[in-house]
């Protein structure tokens, strides 16, 4: 997303700041509302402003860990960060560390001002442009216009999504609101309600988006959001609404629903997984331009991720931050049987125990042993990466995902990292979930795939080459398999904090005991492996929802969810 780097950052964001929080109805802005909507150069900015909440997405966002830390898929080093509120259920309406509902309104609000200010942009980019010479100009703008506000309406949508999934019940907001007493008399609408909004949206504007921005006008608007983006969106929502924590009755029609619009991207045939999995998290300005990627945030050169999450060996000021779990290490499965380590004949030697297992696990985490910048990591107590050390991995175990190992933090080298919000294997395991729940492992029902033949895609992604799933599964033996698949490719990509809340299963995965690895060196070189018990975590039932902010149900109508 090169082209947005500057204009939202020194020039949208001032434009049109919106509110500090939901219910405050101050504009801060550099222009006045009316001296914004006046001509081309304003108004287009004021859109590409929407996009600047993209970059709360992903990475260290949550009081510098990943939200992966809140979750079984690991720890946080550093003990004193706000996410480990999560993790000892001390969270509370008034101290949430991943209190999204001022950002994403605050987003809202600023589509909401972009969408009103803009509707007479024909008339107001004709009166900039008057001249006759300047008529291919006009139609230059009048296209964009009319793309960036499809776009800001994706962008709401989305942002509307973000919400639910956090909170459950939201106020969908469709135009701003400055009168004090009506905004005090908001009051939350069904979650149900907010997926079809989410879903008319979509419908609406998949026909006013780009196909691409790639090769178009030289490049400069890569990153935008296209037909895809919002098909994706819009399957993804449904999957949410289909699951069991907002289909209790388990309506087959959701899964179906959700399985078709998962499809709809399947078989337009645009789409594919990138040949290399290691290198899908490392493409800088280059992910909006691979198949496997739908919509992507491009961030700009910095080296804050490595920083934090570099083994502490190094001499580099690495933090080993993201400490990856066991609980997450032992879902990746044997490569030769493509069986669960825990199962008869896997093939699996505890001495041994990371070898011949799923390529995934070395592509996301380093493990003891394995190369990195040169030497091998020493997470064995006693090693320079040693779990005995300061500020050093508590688990045994370093981020590698997204990581760009090249980066030399002693000389301040940095890179562009990307975000991936949608992308194609993660499409793949929605059908995959879908399709089983609605017809069953090895059911097409018209579609060009059934929910094994899906998984087994994924599986088969070049360089990964794990084995396809076996024939024959029942449904629920498909839904395990489907649930692990998920957790170990999109491993540290925000999926799991919320896949184990909309299944229901929360309350089992997030009370177990956070695991680690204690390692240490034999006099011949070889290891001693130990799975150990780093921390009780709690999770309770009312935690499937995020509480309000308790400064949003002070103001007005905006109840709060139970058990807060």
């Amino acid at each position: 997303m090169k082209i947005f780097i500057y204009s939202i950052f020194f020039v949208s964001l001032s434009l049109l700041a919106g509110c500090s929080d939901f219910m405050d109805t101050a504009i801060e802005t550099k222009y006045q509302e009316e001296d914004v909507f006046v001509n081309y150069s304003r108004m287009s900015e004021a859109g590409y402003g929407v996009y600047a909440t993209l970059f709360h997405f992903g990475f260290n966002r949550v009081n510098s860990a990943m939200l992966a830390s809140a979750s079984d898929e690991a720890d946080h080093a550093d003990v004193n960060s706000s996410v480990q509120h999560f993790n000892t259920g001390t969270w509370t309406s008034s101290l949430n560390p991943d209190d999204s509902w001022s950002t994403f309104y605050t987003a809202i609000r600023r589509a909401n001002l972009f969408l009103e200010g803009s509707a007479d942009y024909k008339k107001i980019l004709f009166r900039d442009t008057t001249i006759a010479a300047n008529a291919e100009n006009y139609r230059y703008q009048v296209r964009d216009i009319e793309w960036l506000r499809a776009e800001s309406r994706f962008l709401r949508a989305l942002y509307h999504f973000e919400l639910a999934k956090r909170y459950g019940d939201i106020p969908i907001m469709k135009q701003v609101i400055n009168d004090e007493e009506t905004l005090r008399g908001i009051t939350r609408d069904d979650f149900d309600d907010c997926i079809d909004f989410i879903v008319m949206e979509c419908n609406e504007i998949i026909p006013l988006l780009r196909e691409t921005w790639i090769d178009f006008d030289g490049n400069k608007w890569r990153g935008r959001a296209t037909k895809a983006a919002a098909q994706a969106l819009k399957a993804e929502a449904l999957l949410y609404a289909a699951s069991p924590l907002h289909n209790p009755s388990n309506d087959l029609q959701r899964w179906s629903r959700a399985a078709q619009a998962a499809h709809d991207i399947i078989a337009s045939g645009k789409f594919s997984l990138h040949n290399n999995y290691r290198g899908l998290f490392n493409l800088g300005n280059g992910s909006d331009g691979n198949p496997e990627v739908l919509f992507a945030v491009q961030r700009w050169n910095e080296n804050s991720l490595e920083r934090y999450n570099f083994p502490i060996g190094y001499d580099q000021g690495g933090q080993g931050a993201t400490s990856p779990s066991q609980n997450l290490v032992d879902a990746y499965e044997m490569r030769s049987t493509g069986k669960s380590i825990n199962q008869p004949g896997s093939g699996y030697d505890p001495q041994k125990p990371y070898e011949g297992r799923d390529p995934r696990l070395t592509m996301s985490i380093i493990v003891n042993n394995s190369m990195f910048k040169g030497r091998p990591v020493e997470s064995w107590i006693g090693g320079l990466d040693g779990t005995d050390k300061l500020r050093a991995s508590t688990t045994g175990y370093y981020l590698k995902k997204y990581i760009n190992e090249n980066l030399n933090l002693a000389q301040n080298q940095s890179s562009v990292h990307s975000w991936i919000i949608f992308r194609y294997a993660e499409v793949l395991l929605n059908f995959a979930e879908a399709m089983n729940e609605a017809y069953g492992p090895e059911e097409k029902r018209g579609m060009s795939m059934n929910a094994k033949s899906a998984v087994d895609a994924v599986r088969q992604r070049a360089g990964v080459n794990m084995p396809i799933l076996p024939p024959g599964l029942t449904q629920i033996e498909m839904r395990e398999r489907i649930r692990n698949e998920r957790r170990v490719e999109l491993a540290f990509e925000e999926h799991r904090f919320f896949d184990v809340r909309r299944w229901k299963i929360a309350e089992l995965t997030e009370n177990l005991p956070l695991m680690g690895m204690q390692i240490t060196k034999r006099e011949d070189d070889t290891f001693d492996y130990l799975v150990v018990k780093k921390e009780d975590r709690v999770f309770k039932a009312h935690m499937y929802f995020y509480p309000i902010p308790e400064a949003e149900t002070l103001k007005g109508s905006i109840t709060q969810n139970p058990g807060w």
